[in-house]
Order: C-alpha cells, then sequence, then structure tokens
C-alpha cells in the first residue's frame, strides 16, 4: 500500500511540471497569432554622429532650409571676436571641434574659424593633448570620439616598457 502511494506521489509530481511546460509553450506560440496586427515600435539607437552628414536629422533640416528662406547667419571667426592681446595660437588645431552643444563654435573643425587652443598634455605612457574652447571654456582630449579615448594601456603594441 506504501508502495502505491509513493508511485502515485511520484507520478503526479511528474506531471503537473509537464502540464506546466506544456501551458506555457502553448502560450508563447499563441501570442504572436493573437497579436498579428500589433505594431511593435522600432527603437533606434542614438549614436553620435560625428559631422552634420552623418546625422539624418542635420540633413533634413539643410536640404529642408535651402529653399525654406534666408540661411543662417555664418559664424564670425574667434579672431575677430577677442582681443589682439595675448599670445597666438601655438598648437595646430585643424581638424578638432568644441564638443558642446551650446557653443556657438559647435562642430567647426576650420582653425581660423574655431576658438581652440592647446591646454596641455596629460597622460603617463603617451602624452595626450588637451584642447579648450576659448568661446564655452569646454576642455576635452585630442582622443575624444576615438576607441582610444579612455585607453589606459599605450595605443601601440609595440611600445611597452620594462
Amino acid at each position: 500500500m506504501a508502495f502505491q502511494v509513493f508511485l502515485f506521489l511520484l507520478v503526479f509530481c511528474l506531471m503537473l511540471p509537464l502540464a506546466w511546460l506544456f501551458r506555457l509553450s502553448l502560450l508563447h506560440h499563441d501570442l504572436p497569432c493573437s497579436r498579428a496586427g500589433a505594431v511593435h515600435p522600432v527603437m533606434h539607437r542614438h549614436l553620435k554622429p560625428r559631422s552634420p552628414h552623418d546625422c539624418p536629422a542635420c540633413c533634413l533640416s539643410c536640404t529642408v532650409s535651402v529653399g525654406a528662406g534666408p540661411s543662417p547667419l555664418p559664424v564670425q571667426p574667434w579672431s575677430e571676436v577677442k582681443s589682439r592681446r595675448g599670445a597666438p595660437k601655438r598648437i595646430d588645431t585643424h581638424g578638432f571641434a568644441c564638443p558642446n552643444h551650446q557653443c556657438t563654435y559647435f562642430g567647426i573643425t576650420d582653425a581660423h574659424i574655431h576658438a581652440l587652443v592647446g591646454d596641455g598634455k596629460h597622460g603617463q605612457a603617451e602624452q595626450i593633448q588637451t584642447f579648450r574652447c576659448q568661446a564655452c571654456r569646454t576642455t576635452f582630449s585630442a582622443r575624444l570620439h576615438t576607441p582610444l579615448y579612455r585607453l589606459k594601456t599605450p595605443s601601440r603594441a609595440g611600445s611597452r616598457s620594462c
């Protein structure tokens, strides 16, 4: 009699999880059929564009503004805005731009227009140039927006020091 009760409980304990798994599989397979008409919104990753040509919103605004009306006024070169006193630029800043979106010189890589100056160097393994925008006082590294930005080891494999 005890053996039969044990066998009954064993079969019952094995059938209960099987029934639960079967129910879950039915719910899983019925889910797409019941929501066949539902449209799921596509979530896009927000990537940081490196130039106005990479940003879809900038491309759309450029094409719309061409025929819409007057173009925005060009940015006045920083050399005309600042005082003529002071030391001249010694570091070549061509190709770098202010990363601050609120700055009037944001995204301008021309060294004759933007307000960037060299602001020293940092780094233990290698010397990494730091720039400062004189208009908004934002500082950033020459490695900003590159894979080497927060690299703690030497960038070249052969430059290990013993």
